[in-house]
């Protein structure tokens, strides 16, 4: 584990906590990461078998603290072999509402990824995740993945994506539609990507952020962009990706940790070489 303090701000490190912590550790870990969890997505339903898969059995987790101890952010992600590439699976990151804006995000995102790339090589290396939220597709567009506002994706992309949308429907969903993988290899959208299957087994989308999505303020283009392609209600995501580039992560982390504290940019060393 490495420990980096921002001011009043702590990140832990951690690789493969699932094998590293000790079982008091996990549950700690567990306990403390759920309200942050329930809190950010909005979301009471959130159980400790959901923090258990998203923010312990993961191959790097970053994990942020205030200066009273008290969990406000964790990120998360997994390698995947899709095609016969890498693939780093961006599984979660989760922040409190009230330290939104602040830089946060953008470091614990960058930080995880960064971290990950260093156990692979980054010749082919790619990045992924599924999103529901304008937030998170304007953060992944400026880490240069696909699908952008302003740029179409490649043909070479197009039959990982659609590979990568399966493996995300198999292995880290617990929704799985019986339509199978609606996936649009054009506009990266997955139809149905989200949903919830009631005691009458009839089928139903859901927005991971319920009625409240995060739409963005003073970016009018990203929200139109999402309104237009997804359909949240019934469940709707962009599947995104695209190649590991360390400078995009480096400048994500150098920009956010300017924001939060101008006087900790050190941080940004540890990942420059």
């Amino acid at each position: 584990m490495e420990t980096f303090r921002l001011g009043d701000f702590t990140i832990d490190l951690i690789d493969n906590p699932e094998q590293t912590l000790e079982p008091s550790e996990k549950q700690k870990l567990t306990q403390e990461s759920i309200p942050v969890a329930r809190k950010a997505y909005r979301n009471e339903n959130v159980t400790e078998y959901d923090i258990i898969i998203h923010a312990i059995n993961v191959s790097t987790g970053v994990y942020m603290k205030d200066g009273g101890g008290k969990l406000i952010a964790f990120s998360t992600c997994v390698p995947e072999t899709i095609l016969g590439r890498t693939v780093i699976h961006l599984k979660a990151t989760t922040l409190l509402p009230e330290y939104q804006g602040k830089g946060i995000y953008g470091i614990v995102t960058a930080v995880r990824i960064l971290r990950e790339a260093e156990k692979h090589d980054v010749k082919d290396l790619l990045i992924g995740t599924r999103t529901q939220s304008p937030l998170v597709y304007r953060f992944m567009c400026r880490l240069g993945l696909y699908p952008q506002m302003h740029d179409l994706t490649p043909d070479s992309i197009k039959p990982i994506a659609e590979a990568y949308a399966g493996v995300i429907r198999d292995k880290h969903s617990e929704f799985k539609s019986r339509n199978g993988l609606e996936f649009d290899r054009d506009t990266l959208v997955i139809r149905h990507a989200y949903g919830t299957v009631d005691e009458k087994g009839q089928e139903s989308g859901f927005s991971m952020y319920g009625n409240r999505p995060p739409w963005l303020k003073g970016d009018d283009e990203t929200n139109e962009f999402v309104r237009r392609h997804l359909t949240l209600s019934a469940g709707d995501a962009f599947l995104m990706i695209g190649p590991f580039q360390r400078d995009k992560c480096l400048d994500m982390l150098s920009r956010s940790l300017y924001k939060l504290n101008p006087s900790r940019l050190s941080l940004v060393e540890r990942f420059r070489s």
